[in-house]
């Protein structure tokens, strides 16, 4: 029983990482707008201290950041 599991580990490790590598190459290049959006978001973040106030502040800031892009829906 021992070495079916191994055999199944051997087989399905590759065949995840093939998958999860094709999943990361279809999602297509980054949208630098989008980025700059979330680079801002995270640098306010980290500057607001646990301040919910100014969470919420950033939240609402990078969501408008995010609608001014023009991404296409999902």
């Amino acid at each position: 029983m021992d070495r079916l599991k191994k055999r199944f580990v051997i087989l399905l490790v590759p065949a995840a990482l093939i998958l999860f590598a094709t999943f990361l190459v279809a999602q297509g290049p980054p949208k630098p707008c989008a980025n700059a959006c979330w680079q801002a978001y995270t640098d306010t973040v980290k500057a607001c201290h646990g301040d919910p106030t100014c969470l919420a502040g950033a939240r609402a800031t990078a969501l408008a950041c995010v609608k001014g892009c023009n991404l296409p829906p999902r």
